[in-house]
């Protein structure tokens, strides 16, 4: 039966340590790590920090979990998936508060953040069910994370740097496939399978029907915005090379013609 749980109904509770993780992280990057960068930029970069650590810790986390579980969409939370689950709410609040503070018209991540919260929240702290779900979630979502980490801040520092520049050179089309693959073939398909389950009602005895709908209309918005998001990574990416041809390569290829 599904009701409030205390943060200590399994383990140690780590939510609020890894709020105060997560704040120094991106202090430390904020005033130590990317002290001389101006503007935005220098809130961003703190943020693809904390995301950096976040991710990869969440996602081997989250993989040695679903490694060590059965597929069961309906069963009670296990230690792990609690201990995960509010060490990616303390995240996405952390970085809530940066997007509010320092870009607060970037609604689509701040949708994000909020419904994802609102997902793990409840998943941890009402239904006690169902952690499965999310879990499988952030190892898919966060598997792409810290190589769009790398490539967001290579990319605000490829005017400034040579060894950025080439590192947003090579890691851009590696990273427009890999997201693509992950969020228009893995994810749609991972959807499928949790949807299909919890529209059904198939968890309805230990998770309100209404909360795993949420959760799924929640998951369906992600897979829509992740949509808009790899258009822009092709389009983007297509400009850049574009950009790239020099007028003798123009040249030849009339030439050719």
């Amino acid at each position: 039966m599904s009701g409030f749980h205390s943060a200590t109904d399994m383990g140690f509770p780590v939510l609020l340590p890894s709020l105060g993780l997560f704040a120094a992280l991106y202090a430390f990057g904020y005033f130590t790590i990317f002290q001389n960068w101006k503007g935005k930029n220098r809130f961003e970069a703190a943020s693809c920090g904390i995301s950096f650590v976040h991710a990869t810790i969440a996602c081997v986390l989250s993989v040695y979990d679903m490694h060590n579980n059965p597929w069961k969409l309906d069963a009670p939370n296990t230690d792990l998936e609690n201990k995960i689950m509010e060490f990616s709410t303390a995240y996405f609040v952390v970085d809530l508060l940066h997007y509010l503070l320092a870009n607060p018209s970037d609604h689509l991540f701040i949708f994000h953040h909020i419904a994802t919260s609102f997902y793990l929240v409840t998943c941890r702290y009402y239904a006690g069910h169902g952690g499965l779900s999310a879990i499988s979630l952030i190892a898919a979502g966060e598997s792409t994370t810290p190589v769009q980490n790398v490539w967001t801040i290579s990319r605000m520092a490829k005017t400034e740097s040579t060894l950025a520049n080439m590192i947003y050179t090579s890691v851009s089309p590696l990273f427009t496939v890999y997201f693509t693959v992950v969020r228009c073939i893995v994810g749609p398909w991972l959807s499928w399978k949790l949807a299909s389950f919890y529209f059904a009602g198939k968890a309805d005895a230990v998770i309100p029907h209404w909360m795993a709908c949420s959760w799924m209309v929640t998951v369906i918005l992600a897979l829509l915005g992740s949509t808009i998001w790899v258009y822009k990574l092709w389009t983007g990416l297509i400009r850049f090379y574009a950009k790239r041809v020099t007028p003798k390569d123009k040249l030849r290829a009339q030439k050719e013609e």
